[in-house]
């Protein structure tokens, strides 16, 4: 265990998050293997066997749901579906603390779903993996529930940086998205751990940017066409995401097995993808958005309004996919299938602004690139990562201003019309979880219902050794010091520790003791106790009485507030 990291903290966080980055980078280089791999059998000797041409190939996903749906029922309910809200789960109810079988479970059954032809992003099951292991790390050494969570989300960035190239976007993701209260300082881990994720797969799978769109010309003219497609997105990503959901609760109203409903979804997955196998609808869909990209910076002439159906048709045929893939119990990630939604949307408004617009004409692919972060923005909620996540996977940023405004309209009108939710959120709340009541959970309960009563204290003539094997018999970070059964300070053990050796038999508690407690109140509620303590980084609060400061009548932790909210959670109190 790591005890009193004081000054040490932070570096030591930052080393345990570049090797949490280290992990989540080879677990993207793991999963494109494993996935290709999976895809090399299905599509080979599985689709073989299958036969029967194009009609075919529409059952192969089919018999990968099938599998996957055994897979899930037997080894990790919660891997059902995209791993996104299942992180924020954990990260925001149960303190980052994520199971162990959880991440190899999502890994198989997400390689599975992708390989056989399902509808999905791959960025999710790679995440997974180093939130997984940076989870463990933490829970391994027994560090403190924020830094938990801080590991968590940097093993998520890592994998996800791995997965799009895209460090920065990537972090900033992770905060703005996944974890929704990081301050500045808790960035620095996740950057490092994004930036060797990204390093890391790179080594193995090259540097190559995940779309590599023609020559990209764009006109400050046209901003007022980027908001114009702002507004249209935010609309329709709120649509994309009543679709996912929808679906979500249509599979689970069918009077079908549960182990069943994948190998529907992913008879309609293929279905789907029937006449357009080779745009990507199948599976991660990335060579679809090269292909679209390849369409739209072609001329259009009079086919314009034929191109601009397809690319609508393209767009209907993988959200229905995408949903039916996942909402059905499939695993894997909505981001990927999100950017090739909005290729394909951006890219059909592009086609028709240069069609009516002069200053438009052949822009197309870059209002392909505007389209992904509109619509990803609207969906997911995260108007700032996506700007940044574009920019860096399309290793271009001449469309900065553009991609802001886009992205900010876009947000916009979808965050109105799901009243702030995301396409994670609405995951969540399906299953009766809702992250926004965690505060408001924590301002029902009082201190003194959750705190501990038994406070188990120094004085302040105690020496150091003593202390020192105190604090490690009972294995907590400090006490509070009493005199006289008065609250006379708090000590713990990185102040401990600075006192040489050989004086720590002479040297008394009460000459180290930090003087100027930061102490909790009975009848205040758990919210104002919890923002006090992680305000000030520590990790327990001694209780006072309001009209007696020095009485201490209890103890209150971050473990104390965490139990709190599992039982209102459970209870639905």
């Amino acid at each position: 265990m790591i005890r009193g990291w004081g000054e040490n903290r932070w570096l030591v966080l930052d080393t345990l998050a570049v090797v949490t980055g280290f992990v989540g980078g080879l677990g993207a280089v793991v999963f494109r293997w494993l996935a290709g791999g999976v895809q090399g059998l299905f599509f080979g000797p599985v689709a073989a066997a299958v036969s029967g041409g194009d009609g075919g190939v529409v059952l192969l996903p089919v018999l990968g749901g099938l599998a996957v749906g055994l897979l899930i029922l037997r080894v990790a309910p919660e891997a059902r579906g995209e791993g996104i809200p299942a992180l924020m789960e954990a990260l925001h109810k149960r303190g980052g603390r994520i199971r162990r079988r959880t991440g190899p479970a999502i890994l198989i059954a997400s390689a599975v779903t992708i390989g056989s032809g399902g509808s999905a992003g791959r960025e999710s099951p790679i995440s997974q993996i180093g939130a997984s292991f940076g989870s463990l790390l933490g829970q391994r050494l027994r560090l403190a529930v924020a830094d938990v969570q801080i590991l968590a989300v940097s093993g998520f960035v890592a994998g996800l940086a791995g997965t799009f190239n895209a460090p920065l976007g990537s972090a900033i993701f992770g905060m703005e998205v996944v974890a929704r209260r990081f301050s500045l300082i808790d960035a620095v881990p996740l950057l490092l751990s994004a930036v060797i994720g990204a390093a890391t797969a790179s080594a193995f799978l090259g540097q190559s940017p995940v779309f590599t769109p023609p020559e990209i010309a764009f006109s400050t003219q046209e901003l007022w066409l980027c908001f114009l497609l702002g507004l249209a997105l935010g609309v329709l990503s709120l649509l994309w995401v009543r679709l996912f959901i929808g679906a979500e609760g249509l599979f689970e109203r069918l009077p079908l097995p549960a182990g069943l409903k994948p190998g529907l979804g992913g008879l309609v997955a293929g279905v789907s993808a029937l006449y357009l196998l080779d745009y990507g609808v199948m599976g991660v869909g990335y060579d679809g958005v090269e292909r679209i990209l390849s369409v739209a910076s072609g001329p259009a002439g009079s086919d314009v309004f034929r191109l601009v159906l397809f690319l609508l048709a393209l767009a209907a045929a993988k959200a229905l996919a995408t949903a039916s893939t996942l909402g059905s119990g499939g695993c894997g990630g909505t981001i990927g299938p999100t950017l090739f939604v909005g290729v394909a949307l951006g890219a059909s408004f592009g086609l028709l602004f240069g069609h009516l617009v002069p200053a438009a004409e052949g822009h197309a692919p870059a209002y392909a690139l505007l389209g992904a972060a509109a619509f990803l923005a609207g969906s997911a909620g995260a108007p700032l990562a996506s700007v940044v996540l574009i920019s860096e996977m399309a290793s271009d940023y001449a469309l900065l201003p553009a991609l802001m405004i886009t992205s900010a309209a876009s947000y916009a009108v979808a965050s109105i019309g799901l009243s702030g939710s995301t396409i994670f959120t609405f995951q969540l709340l399906r299953r009766g979880v809702s992250l926004d009541s965690g505060e408001a959970l924590l301002e029902r309960v009082l201190v003194r219902d959750a705190m501990a009563r038994e406070v188990v204290s120094l004085g302040p003539e105690t020496t150091v050794r003593e202390a020192m094997a105190r604090i490690f018999g009972e294995n907590v970070r400090g006490f509070p010091v009493l005199e006289g059964g008065e609250l006379a300070g708090i000590v713990t053990f990185d102040d401990l520790r600075n006192v040489p050796e050989e004086r720590q038999d002479e040297v008394r508690v009460g000459e180290v003791a930090v003087k100027e407690v930061i102490v909790a109140f009975p009848d205040e509620n758990m919210k104002e106790a919890m923002d006090r303590l992680y305000k000030n980084n520590v990790g327990r609060l001694p209780v006072v009485e309001r009209d007696d400061p020095k009485k201490v009548v209890g103890i209150v932790t971050r473990t104390d507030a965490i139990a709190a909210y599992e039982v209102l959670s459970r209870d639905g109190s």
